[in-house]
């Protein structure tokens, strides 16, 4: 008797039972699963209640400086040249804006959008014009 009929002879038989086994697990596993999840239903809501307000509230008043690459400074729509070291009527804006924040009892911020290659000098320039206008709240914005 040679190899071949040796394989010949042996009959290769399929196991079910072990395969029922893991069905049967599986079938156990997404049952517990299952009944773990909440339905929509299920979960309660609490809507807000018509409450009338009891404190007013002090929405800030943000302004926006942005400082070009040639150094041209934009508030408000408002331009100021590259020549303006000193920016005087920049101040003077900037401080109309806190008095009308001051006068309506909200904070009052001043955000500044300096392009990406402006020299610092003009950063410089628009930062002591805020102080001179008396800012005390001063941010910085990442030019896009």
């Amino acid at each position: 008797m040679d190899l071949t009929d040796e394989l010949e002879e042996v009959k290769l038989d399929l196991q079910i039972a072990p395969l029922i086994d893991v069905v049967f697990l599986l079938l156990i596993y997404f049952m517990v699963a299952a009944s773990l999840i909440k339905k929509e239903g299920d979960i309660s809501l609490i809507l807000p209640a018509n409450v009338p307000q009891t404190e007013k509230v002090k929405i800030p008043l943000e302004v926006l400086i942005e400082i070009d690459e040639d150094g041209t400074v934009v508030f408000e729509g408002l331009r100021f040249a590259a020549s303006d070291e000193m920016l005087n009527d920049l101040a003077g804006q900037v401080a109309a804006l806190k008095q009308v924040a001051k006068s309506q009892q909200s904070p009052f911020f001043v955000n500044i959008l300096p392009d990406q290659n402006t020299f610092h000098e003009r950063v410089i320039n628009v930062m002591d014009a805020c102080a001179a206008a008396g800012v005390d709240s001063l941010t910085f914005s990442k030019s896009l």
